[in-house]
């Protein structure tokens, strides 16, 4: 037992004499996660995600499966699936009006399809392309406008 204690108080010390200290603990907060993700992409609050909406100053796009989106969805959104992403992205490009902010977002607080996603709208070229980690719950959350299908509505 005393080992065990004597070698965690010398691997912190040693930690802390280091020029690149590894943190002791990690900030596990949704938000501190995502906005590490890979460096490339942005991540949108919902409030920010709202504002733009209502401004019409964006462009939604669903990176769940089609199944998902057909079940319900951001309104106006388009479907870009993450797992077609390669075969149907030049259909749904051309939709994305110019000089609008693109803000992909699937579902799951742990969902990453958005990310990849937006990294992938990126490397087409669109720059303003920014990530709604649990998109599609926050948004029915906070009762924003979406699209669901009445025989959706009936299975719930």
């Amino acid at each position: 037992m005393a080992i065990s204690i004597l070698s965690i108080i010398m691997a912190i010390g040693f930690n802390e004499l280091r020029p690149d200290a590894l943190p002791l603990f990690c900030p596990w907060s949704q938000s501190a996660v995502q906005n590490t993700f890979s460096g490339k992409v942005g991540i949108i609050s919902i409030k920010e995600a709202a504002a733009l909406f209502h401004a019409d100053q964006a462009v939604f796009i669903d990176a769940r499966p089609e199944f998902a989106y057909d079940q319900g969805h951001i309104q106006g959104a388009l479907c870009l699936p993450w797992e077609a992403a390669e075969d149907k992205c030049f259909d749904v490009v051309t939709e994305i009006p110019e000089g609008k902010k693109i803000i992909t977002y699937c579902d799951g607080a742990t969902c990453d399809l958005c990310d990849h996603l937006a990294i992938f709208l990126r490397d087409l070229g669109f720059e303003d392309v920014q990530a709604l980690t649990n998109g599609w719950s926050l948004w029915q959350q906070h009762g924003l406008p979406a699209a669901i299908p009445e025989t959706a509505m009936q299975e719930h």
